[in-house]
């Protein structure tokens, strides 16, 4: 019985993330490699491979900034410059190589590119980058907490009672939460897909039910269809826009959530931003991915033990 709800809870965290994926319609003229290339560099890309490499290595960071003695420092800066050195090479090679790059032109035309670069080179697009995306990325982590606590909620049930619509805290008029909040309500698509994936979570868990009680399992098809009911029906997208709204409130300054509504109105605009957003999240999926490799693994397994003092050897010769 567990594993069949943690297999539908699953897909309903899922489902409750609210992003878009990347079109995947065949393009007459895909990005080349080399306007991928200039994107990274215009995006300055590259400083998710320094974000890696020191969220890593932080602990070394740690004990460089707590040691006094002048000359344990100084090995101590030497030891962390070049693990630094090993893990961003790393990054960067696994990250923007030719492969990812690869990955990236079956979803991108050479156009699409283009008004990346252009929108990464203007003001709005370098804030975005340095201030405005990195919150928006937080966002399904945030979320997906919020949705398991609601999952535990359902699956505690025992009975086709209904419970009160969540309560939703209603912030102050003009409060950067309430403008934050007005965004999330409004966000292009955001809704749409919403429905839609609550919608095929519920078909998902009614096919279920239909299979256990074609087992004769009635008892665990009723429960299973009581979670798709409250799935279906008590959710509301509402209640994740209020979560992501009081993250956004506390990470982000009136003047960015206002740029950023104004954006969202603007179709092409966000359009052209969307593929960057997803170009970020998936070039930080990829670091993720890369600092948990055997080949990463290696690396500091070999930087480790160079940086072992070498025992003395014993000598062999006879006087």
């Amino acid at each position: 019985m567990q594993p069949t709800f943690t297999k539908v809870a699953r897909s309903l965290a899922q489902a409750f993330i609210v992003t878009l994926a990347l079109s995947q319609a065949a393009h007459a003229a895909p990005a080349t490699r080399e306007s991928l290339q200039r994107y990274f560099d215009a995006a300055k890309s590259e400083r998710i491979a320094d974000t890696a490499a020191k969220a890593m290595l932080r602990n070394e960071g740690g004990a460089l900034q707590a040691e006094n003695d002048p000359k344990a420092k100084a090995k101590l800066a030497t030891r962390y410059e070049r693990l630094y050195g090993i893990v961003r090479k790393h990054v960067v090679s696994t990250v923007f190589g030719p492969k990812a790059i690869a990955d990236y032109q079956q979803y991108l035309q050479e156009a699409d590119v283009k008004d990346m670069i252009v929108m990464a080179q203007s003001p709005f697009g370098q804030n975005f980058l340095d201030k405005i995306n990195p919150v928006l990325q937080m966002q399904p982590a945030v979320v997906d907490g919020y949705v398991s606590k609601r999952i535990q909620e359902m699956k505690a049930r025992t009975d086709d009672s209904v419970p009160p619509p969540v309560a939703l805290p209603k912030p102050a008029a003009g409060s950067k939460e309430a403008l934050a909040l007005a965004m999330m309500l409004e966000w292009p698509g955001a809704r749409e897909q919403f429905t839609k994936g609550m919608a095929q979570v519920a078909e998902k868990s009614l096919e279920q039910a239909a299979s256990f009680e074609s087992q004769g399992n009635t008892d665990l098809a009723k429960r299973v269809r009581r979670f798709a009911t409250a799935v279906r029906t008590e959710f509301r997208f509402e209640e994740v826009a209020a979560v992501q709204a009081r993250m956004i409130a506390e990470e982000m300054n009136e003047a960015d959530i206002a740029t950023l509504t104004a954006e969202n109105k603007n179709p092409a605009r966000f359009a052209q931003r969307h593929n960057i957003e997803q170009i970020e999240a998936e070039l930080m999926g990829r670091a993720g991915a890369s600092l948990k490799s055997e080949e990463m693994r290696k690396l500091l397994a070999g930087e480790q033990a160079a940086a072992k003092p070498a025992k003395a050897g014993k000598a062999t010769s006879k006087q």
